[in-house]
This record gives C-alpha cells, structure tokens and sequence, in this order.
C-alpha cells in the first residue's frame, strides 16, 4: 500500500513540472515571436522611409546643368 502512494505522488510531482516546464517553454515561444514581429515591423517601416528619402528622378531631371 505504501509502494502505491508513493507511485502516485511521483506521478504527480512528475507532472506538475512537467506542466510548468511546458508553460515555461510557452511563453519562451511567445516572446521569440513578439520579438520576430517587432523585428519584421521596424524593417518593414525603415524599407518605407527609405524611398520618401531618396531624390525623385523628376527633380533630377528638370534641374539645369
């Protein structure tokens, strides 16, 4: 009878950190993708800067030389 408890509060243990490593892991995932989306979105916006920056050919083109 011992042996059973014994067993059972193993398998219990077993599981509950079992369930917290996987939460932990979880949320370890979530914050690389956070972190992947903010990445994307800051390159996204710098990538639409850049042409507003850039001289336009047509005032390249009517400048007198």
């Amino acid at each position: 009878m011992d042996l059973k408890i014994v067993e059972v509060v193993v398998l219990l243990i077993a599981g509950v950190l079992f369930v917290t490593w996987q939460f932990r892991d979880l949320r370890r995932a979530k914050e690389v993708t956070r972190q992947q989306r903010e990445a994307e979105k800051h390159q996204a916006t710098q990538q639409s800067v850049k042409p507003d920056k850039a001289p336009s050919m047509t005032s390249q083109q009517n400048d007198p030389k």
